[in-house]
């Protein structure tokens, strides 16, 4: 039975690889992520509907979100931040923004509690010293079946001057990194994030093959995975539908759409525009209620520490 929930992407490295910008390039350059990648925050979880905000705090409460308050997040007491907004990559899967693996300024316990809610990884990797021992000493801690489903990029390349050098840098890390992922890209990520609608700047700066990629991978995700307990009766996910005047804008959702159509039998089929689904929506993807999980507090309940007893009841992630 195929996955019944939308697949989760998780975007890591160390601190300054580029993944922010990849984010960006990911969602489109959306003007919240500028707030959001600007912020010392934990990890971010990003998915599809309309501009939203809670975060998950380690007490196993949500806690309301204004956006605009990003800054009082507290890295000690919160689990994950939760932002739900209308970009074209979240209608096919969640991503994970997570923190630096090797930032300084807070423990990697931040990022560990959330890394086994991804089902694959977009390791950033920067050009001018790609695949430190750091990193490889963190990616063996992952399982062995996240690496077919992971992409390693080299992000930075345009830092890299002369084709020699290019191909240098290249060969070495997929020797290193044979059969850890399934495969590896050199991309700019910066020119990416600028191309526009010029689609051969976004080939030059190497994100259209990554995209192909990208989406073949969230296929096998579906494909090979299975329900969520007690899904089994579900029908396979399909993505958010989505309304054109809001969506459809960047190359990425261009050439998502595309190989959509040119896929012989594709399991995630994309609905029409404007078209409400006629199956049950499975993409657990709500804020959380007294029936899916603990009741929503905001910041100025401060139920936390005024000595009533807490619901040791976590919300099931999903």
């Amino acid at each position: 039975m195929p996955l019944t929930r939308k697949p989760r992407i998780a975007i890591m490295g160390e601190f300054s690889s580029g993944k922010s910008t990849l984010c960006n390039v990911l969602m489109g350059a959306k003007p919240l992520l500028e707030k959001v990648t600007a912020t010392q925050l934990p990890p971010v979880w990003l998915s599809y509907g309309p501009d939203d905000a809670y975060t998950m705090g380690l007490d196993g409460h949500a806690y309301d979100l204004d956006l605009a308050e990003l800054d009082r997040v507290s890295l000690e007491t919160t689990e994950h931040v939760r932002i739900f907004m209308k970009s074209d990559i979240l209608r096919y899967c969640d991503l994970i923004d997570m923190p630096g693996i090797s930032d300084p300024s807070m423990s990697s316990e931040v990022w560990e509690r959330m890394a086994h809610l991804a089902d694959a990884v977009l390791w950033c990797t920067h050009a001018t010293q790609a695949w430190r021992q750091s990193e490889s000493g963190v990616w063996s801690t992952f399982p062995q079946e996240m690496r077919q489903n992971s992409i390693l990029l080299i992000t930075r390349f345009d830092k890299i001057l002369g084709d020699s050098d290019r191909a240098k840098v290249v060969k070495r890390v997929k020797q290193e990194t044979e059969s850890l992922f399934s495969e590896v890209f050199p991309v700019s990520l910066l020119q990416a994030m600028r191309a526009g609608e010029d689609a051969e700047k976004w080939r030059s700066s190497g994100a259209a093959d990554f995209t192909q990629a990208l989406f073949d991978i969230i296929h096998r995700i579906v494909d090979e995975g299975h329900p969520e307990p007690g899904d089994a009766d579900k029908p396979t996910i399909t993505p958010d539908s989505g309304d054109e005047t809001e969506l459809g804008q960047s190359l990425i959702a261009e050439a998502f759409e595309r190989l959509t159509v040119i896929r012989n039998t594709p399991v995630v089929k994309v609905l029409p525009r404007r078209v409400e689904a006629k199956v049950e929506r499975l993409l657990r993807t709500e804020r959380p209620t007294a029936e899916t999980g603990p009741t929503l507090v905001t910041f100025a309940d401060n139920i936390v520490g005024t000595g009533d007893a807490l619901p040791t009841s976590r919300m099931k992630m999903s």
